[in-house]
């Protein structure tokens, strides 16, 4: 049998995050193992334009404040749904199938759950590019939520 130590579940604010948090909050009081809520804050080429006129302190502030609200979001579904486990987070700056990988490969006792489809404007792909990636790249056991 396989020993997890955590499940990382991959928030974005969709309906499939909120889905896979909700499975993997159940699986990890089964399990008796930590739930950690991530989040990856996304640096596209329109984010550094706009994000280069501010100062470093300033960035961390808007990354973390982005982060924060997802993840609570996130948390605050998991409470009223009564779950009784309560998540860490985690936030990743970067791409987001990138930034999980790095992580999950260094974390080879954690099991990721993730909904097989974010927010990415491409609807008509069957799954979406991260839960994609990260579900041909990890080295762990990858679960992905409908």
């Amino acid at each position: 049998m396989i020993d997890f130590d955590e499940i990382l579940v991959p928030v974005d604010g969709s309906p499939g995050a909120h889905r896979a948090a909700l499975f993997g909050a159940h699986l990890a009081a089964t399990l008796g193992v930590a739930l950690k809520l991530t989040y990856v804050v996304p640096l596209t080429s329109e984010s550094v334009m706009a994000l280069a006129k501010l100062d470093k302190v300033e960035i961390e502030q808007l990354q973390q404040q982005q982060a924060r609200s997802v993840l609570d979001q996130a948390g605050a579904a998991l409470a009223g749904e009564g779950v009784g486990i309560k998540p860490e987070s985690l936030v990743l700056i970067g791409d987001a199938a990138e930034e999980i990988l790095h992580y999950v490969n260094g974390h080879p006792k954690t099991l990721v759950v993730m909904g097989r489809r974010g927010l990415s404007p491409l609807k008509s792909l069957v799954l979406g590019s991260v839960s994609e990636k990260v579900m041909r790249y990890a080295q762990g056991a990858v679960t992905l939520i409908n």
